[in-house]
């Protein structure tokens, strides 16, 4: 009942009491003016002054012997609600001192139900109760008795005294009236409360659908079927709620739902249902709450959410914080963010609330950082695994884990040492060893540790789990034995060749048996084995050695005088080989000359000067020609043809014979002056060649056919100034000049090397010795000085390292960025050796100083003649000419291009040129502005390419640019950040720090 129901009983009494006073005018009398003066100020609710008036009404009306029973009656009721309105103490005493004076009088059967209405409304329970106790005792039988009963059950509800709330709401609700089903819900809850489940239930359905209560009870009931355990009538119940609320809260519903499914594994629904949950509820949810939301999204694979949701309680110290960092790191892992995994999996590692998680974290950790290219931090950790879990879950996949990371890193003999050590081997790690012991074996052949590599190779046949590298191990072993040569080196390729072995590698060993017996002059088994290779079919990936064959075969032939069989092996080289047909056209033309035909081998000689004018065989075409026209007596020709080469090829080291040759022909041409003038150069500056004897015998006897035979004598002291003994002071000091550089005492060889040429400026001995000093100046870093020498050596092109010094000017120059000094130098390497690999080197060169000049087509034609021709005489020299065809498109500008190349050079083998290519890719993709992408990229090249430190980290200043360009400078910063903590590049950290003080500078 509402406080003006109250008020309203009140104001009819004041007015059945005006009505009164006017009706009895006649009796007004001064008391009564005590009274009219009350009732006014009541009405105007000024209780304080009004209750003074009626009681001095009382008093005075207590005097009189005529009193006005009704009024007075009246004054002491209003005098004690007055007193109550103003919360006099003595008001409760004058209301009950009312009821007992007066309780036949009408207000006294509901004045307590109405002074317990006043305090209801008025939020003072206590005292409500204390009234609606009294107003039930004395009425109870009274029309509002259900209505009292009802405010006395909420005041009690009101002030948490449910064991007395409950009865009056029992005894409410079984009447029919408009508090039933208020009775029903409170009845309800208090139930719940006391976890009497079954009654609660049945007391909220009576409501469920009843306003205002139809909105609130659904997730009640809910509830209460998630407590009691009745998870299939809780979904029965709440999911058509769920589809169409109507209105209803749904809440706690979705909450109990949600809970239901994640606890039977429907992380579809729990995931949904949760989600819902946080949209409607107001604040934050606890933390078991969002570790289950979280989860069920991980579940259902979805990744992204789940890491938002995890993150939110990974920090937290605590297990669920724990576990929630596991599984985020889980969750990063599963969108390949591993910086975010990582990070996840060291906080997960750190704590000890849960030890499964722990191990497990730690292990994840390990693998991550190895994923990411840490492999030292990988192996520490592996290593910690194994110290702290030595029987633990991941202990053999741990091990074979480290001798994976070892073999990846070449770590091969650390790894090797480990899986020796191991008391028990997985046939995973047996067939790691073999794999490491192989690889070991790999690069010690490489290097050119012969028997080491055959130790390993042994090592690695001892675990023959895998049968292809059972198969290159055995080959590889007769390789290094043939490198290395040992007598059991045929023996070896035999057994390849009759054992269970690929034809692909009985190719090689055919091959390689050829070679043998060719290079220890037992022609016709060489032969025999060069065929055989023969019989197989030529592809791309065996052509070169497949042509090589063919001209060998005509060698093995020429060599045993079988001249027509050379011949035809050499006309099937020229007719279908991509390479050495030059070699071939020259052969062919020297086993005419040993055939008579003698024409034909001068035109076939002219032809390699002819069409291969590049060719290092040219020189000795003309040789070859001048040497016919000789034999014939066609002596102005020889001359014409010898004056020819000496002049185009003045480096050749066929130089001194040709001029021995010429002085023939000029002899011959009675040119004396010119003959001489030959054998003089040939003493004078070739004078340690086997030809400078000849000469002087020529010399000789060219001066006496001129009677000029004084002359001899001096030329001879001069030859022997310029070539004197090992017991000469010459020599002597030479020698002592020449060891000191020997024993790498550069500083003081430089001294005497000075001193020598000074001292004996046209020694032969001299020649070299600019060699030695330059060299020794190029040892101390002095490149200035040493240049010069190196390319006074190059000039005088009297000693055998010209080929030596313009390698090294040309190393010297392009390091320099002198590209054009560079390339004169790599083009002279290429003119003075017949030595491929020298020639090789310089392809390379050349290929590097064109592309860094913005010469791109030079740089194509460059590599490809490496890749075409170079073969594998320079190890990884394909591998990076590859790498230069896509630099060289690269300059270009045809990006689309350059990275079919890179992708090329990636796919060859994962070595610095992979690194390299790869790294390009992600700088085109940044200029081309496509971040996202160039950020991946390198993020595979940190994956793919780790132990390549350079591209490595360069990578990773790529990825901060990237982000800058985003303007993300968040990221950019934390990579940096990254860099700082974890390069040991002094010169990378101070870098990385320099770019995070300009970023922080523009924020």
């Amino acid at each position: 009942m509402k406080k003006t129901l109250f008020f309203s009983t009140v104001s009819c009494l004041l007015n059945m009491g005006i009505e009164s006073f006017a009706q009895n005018t006649m009796a007004y009398t001064d008391p009564e003016s005590y009274y009219h003066k009350g009732v006014e100020l009541f009405q105007k609710k000024v209780y304080a002054p009004a209750r003074e008036e009626f009681r001095h009404y009382i008093q005075a009306t207590q005097k009189t012997l005529n009193a006005n029973e009704f009024n007075l009656t009246n004054a002491e009721y209003y005098a004690a609600l007055s007193g109550l309105y103003t919360k006099n103490p003595d008001a409760d005493i004058e209301i009950e001192r009312f009821v007992i004076n007066h309780s036949d009088h009408p207000k006294a059967k509901i004045i307590f139900g109405d002074l317990g209405n006043y305090f209801y409304a008025e939020g003072d329970y206590k005292r409500a109760i204390h009234y609606f106790e009294k107003a039930s005792a004395e009425n109870p039988a009274s029309e509002q008795n259900i209505e009292l009963k009802y405010k006395l059950a909420v005041s009690y509800y009101l002030i948490n005294d449910f064991a007395k709330a409950l009865p009056v709401f029992n005894e409410v609700k079984t009447v029919d009236s408009e508090f039933s089903a208020h009775a029903y819900y409170y009845a309800g809850v208090i139930n719940y409360k006391n976890e009497n489940y079954e009654a609660a239930l049945a007391d909220l359905k009576q409501v469920e659908n009843m306003a205002p209560y139809k909105t609130e009870v659904p997730n009640w009931i809910a509830n209460i079927l998630y407590v009691s355990k009745k998870y299939d009538q809780l979904l029965a119940y709440t999911e058509p709620i769920l589809e169409k609320p109507n209105g209803r809260k749904i809440d706690d519903m979705c909450l109990v739902t949600a809970e239901v499914c994640y606890f039977r594994d429907d992380f579809t629904k729990a995931a949904r249902y949760y989600e819902r949950y946080k949209t409607f509820r107001k604040g934050s949810v606890s933390n078991q709450v969002a570790f289950r939301h979280a989860y069920s999204l991980y579940k259902t694979e979805n990744y992204a959410k789940a890491i938002e949701n995890f993150k939110k309680i990974a920090t937290q110290n605590n297990e669920l914080g724990q576990q929630a960092a596991y599984y985020l790191g889980i969750s990063s892992l599963k969108v390949n963010d591993l910086n975010s995994a990582l990070a996840a999996f060291e906080r997960a590692k750190s704590s000890n609330f849960d030890k499964i998680i722990q191990e497990e974290a730690l292990f994840n950790y390990a693998k991550v950082a190895i994923d990411m290219g840490n492999s030292q931090q990988g192996l520490t950790e592996l290593q910690n695994y194994l110290k702290i879990y030595p029987t633990g879950k991941y202990e053999d996949e741990a091990s074979e884990l480290m001798s994976e990371v070892m073999f990846e890193a070449n770590n091969y003999i650390q790894a090797i040492a480990y899986i020796e050590g191991l008391k028990k081997r997985t046939p995973k790690l047996n067939e790691a060893y073999q794999r490491l012991a192989y690889g070991q074996g790999v690069l010690d052949f490489n290097a050119e540790r012969f028997t080491k590599a055959i130790e390993f190779f042994e090592k690695s046949l001892k675990q023959p789990v895998n049968n292809e590298l059972r198969q290159n191990a055995t080959f590889w072993k007769a390789e290094a034995a043939y490198a290395a040569k040992l007598p059991e080196t045929a023996g070896l390729y035999r057994d390849v060749l009759n054992g269970n072995f690929s034809s692909e590698l009985k190719q090689k060993s055919k091959y390689a048996l050829g070679y043998l017996h060719y290079n220890n002059k037992e022609y016709k088994q060489a032969g025999s084995y060069f065929k055989d290779y023969l019989k197989a079919p030529k592809t791309e990936a065996n052509r070169q050695n497949y042509e090589d064959a063919i001209v060998r075969i005509g060698d093995c032939n020429l060599a045993d005088k079988n001249y027509d069989e050379a011949i035809k092996y050499y006309d099937l080289a020229i007719r279908d080989n991509r390479t050495e047909k030059d070699y071939a056209l020259y052969q062919k033309a020297l086993t005419l000359t040993f055939v008579g035909r003698n024409q034909e081998a001068l035109q076939l000689f002219d032809r390699v000067s002819a069409q291969y004018p590049n060719s290092r065989l040219v020189d000795d075409a003309w040789f070859q020609n001048a040497s016919l026209e000789l034999d014939k007596g066609n002596y102005q020709n020889a001359v014409n043809l010898l004056s020819r080469m000496v002049r185009e090829r003045p480096k050749s080291n066929l130089i001194p014979q040709a001029l021995m040759k010429r002085a023939l022909a000029y002899g011959n041409l009675k040119n004396y002056e010119a003959a001489l003038n030959d054998y003089k150069v040939i003493v004078m500056r070739y004078g340690k060649t086997d030809v400078a004897e000849n000469a002087l015998l020529g010399l000789q006897e060219t001066l006496n056919t001129l009677g000029r035979s004084e002359e001899f004598s001096a030329v001879v002291e001069e030859y022997k100034k310029g070539n004197p003994g090992s017991g000469s002071v010459e020599g002597l000091e030479y020698e002592t000049a020449k060891n000191l550089y020997l024993n790498e005492k550069y500083a003081s060889a430089v001294s005497a090397l000075q001193k020598f040429i000074a001292g004996y400026p046209g020694s032969t001995n001299a020649f070299e010795a600019k060699y030695y000093l330059a060299d020794a100046y190029y040892m101390q870093n002095d490149k200035t000085n040493a240049l010069k020498f190196y390319n006074q050596v190059i000039s005088d092109n009297r000693t055998s390292y010209v080929t030596k010094s313009a390698l090294r000017v040309a190393s010297i120059e392009s390091a320099a960025k002198n590209y054009k000094n560079a390339i004169t130098g790599y083009r002279a390497v290429i003119l003075s050796s017949s030595n491929k690999r020298d020639i090789v080197t310089a392809w390379q060169g050349l290929a590097e100083a064109y592309n860094l000049s913005g010469k791109q087509d030079s740089t194509i034609y460059f590599a490809r003649e490496i890749i075409n021709n170079g073969g594998n005489i320079v190890m990884g020299a394909s591998n990076k000419a590859q790498l230069y065809i896509g630099k060289a498109y690269m300059g270009k500008n045809d990006l689309t291009r350059a990275e079919e190349e890179f992708r090329k050079t990636i796919a060859l083998a994962k070595d610095v040129n992979g690194a390299e290519a790869l790294y390009l890719i992600g700088e085109m993709q940044y200029r081309s502005k496509k971040y996202k992408e160039s950020i991946k990229t390198i993020q595979e090249l940190a994956q793919d390419f780790s132990d390549f430190l350079v591209w490595y980290e360069k990578g990773f200043f790529l990825i901060t640019d990237n982000y800058i360009a985003m303007n993300d400078y968040f990221m950019a910063k934390a990579t940096l950040k990254s860099i700082i903590e974890n390069s040991e590049t002094t010169e990378t950290v101070a870098l990385a720090k320099k770019r995070l003080k300009e970023i922080e500078n523009k924020e």
